[in-house]
């Protein structure tokens, strides 16, 4: 008996999730965990994925390994993967969660740029890059790449965070056809507001601005539900949320130089 579960483990997929000690990442290792895959949980908190790990083989029994770094820094991404072929592991979807925001006047915020931009960018391109390579040897296996509306528009006050995501979406959609004829599938997920530490974390002191966040934004779960269940139907991108999608349409008719000025005015009101 004691074989045959242990056997039954091992057959399970694996799948990696980046910035899993909290908001979306989180709540995605749980509903991966509720459908008995396998889990490779990445952040910056050690503790925290301790916590998380040990709340999931409690209630789950799956195998569960955790990978402690921050995925902005030089090489980290191939450390990554380093560790997955030294613990033996092929991983069959991987979770492009790990990002960060930054607020305020592009011309102020300084190095913190880069640091965004590294990992906004560069690490989820890197993991692309080395994941969906593998993936595309073994001809199957699935990428979600974790992008936002921002990414639609020009939005000044985010204007580097949102250019980032405007790469998340364009590079998934182009990855995607690369990889399709090897059988591996990229989905793209643009989430709005979400009601985590996201506006706190990326610097944003207005209670007016947070209020209006949190009165129009989705759960971590909500999100998370929508973006598995888009990467499982093989979906190239999905606006999560209603509104989110009257956005990104309406974005699209609107001219860009207009859009930007209308995003100008509606970040100074709730801002100042």
């Amino acid at each position: 008996m004691i074989r045959y579960i242990i056997t039954n483990m091992n057959n399970r997929k694996w799948a990696l999730v980046t910035g899993a000690s909290g908001g979306v990442g989180k709540e995605t290792a749980r509903i991966l965990a509720g459908k008995k895959w396998n889990l490779i949980l990445v952040a910056r908190s050690q503790d925290k994925l301790y916590q998380l790990k040990t709340e999931l083989n409690e209630k789950e029994g799956i195998d569960i390994r955790i990978f402690p770094c921050d995925l902005s820094r030089e090489n980290a991404a191939h450390d990554l993967f380093s560790f997955c072929e030294k613990e033996g592991i092929k991983v069959d979807l991987l979770i492009n969660n790990a990002g960060c925001g930054l607020y305020g006047p592009s011309i102020e915020l300084g190095d913190k740029t880069l640091g965004m931009l590294n990992l906004n960018i560069i690490a989820l391109t890197q993991m692309c890059m080395l994941f969906g390579k593998d993936m595309a040897e073994r001809r199957e296996g699935s990428i979600l790449n974790i992008g936002s509306i921002a990414g639609n528009q020009p939005t000044p006050l985010f204007a580097s965070y949102a250019a980032s995501k405007s790469y998340v979406l364009n590079y998934s959609l182009a990855l995607r056809h690369e990889l399709s004829q090897y059988g591996v599938n990229v989905t793209c997920l643009q989430p709005g507001y979400i009601r985590t530490q996201f506006d706190n974390n990326c610097g944003i002191e207005s209670e007016k601005y947070k209020k209006f966040s949190y009165k129009n934004g989705m759960t971590a779960y909500a999100v998370a539900k929508r973006g598995v269940k888009a990467v499982f139907s093989k979906r190239s991108y999905v606006r999560a949320g209603f509104v989110n999608k009257i956005v990104a349409f309406a974005s699209g008719l609107i001219p860009k130089n207009f859009l930007s000025w209308c995003i100008s005015k509606s970040m100074k009101s709730l801002t100042e």
